[in-house]
């Protein structure tokens, strides 16, 4: 577990590249979701235009 121990002193240790690393995961889970959403709902739409 060296590594994890790594990764998580290094981003307690310094609070802006905390700070930058939660934002990037925010950004990129919220664009995944928001994608998802919008091709759900296409594919729904595109469903219930062919019946």
């Amino acid at each position: 577990m060296g590594v994890v121990d790594g990764a998580v002193d290094l981003l307690t240790a310094d609070p802006d590249l905390t700070v930058i690393v939660v934002g990037l995961l925010v950004l990129v889970f919220g664009g995944y979701f928001f994608l998802r959403r919008i091709l759900v709902n296409s594919m729904r739409e595109y469903q219930r235009g062919k019946r």
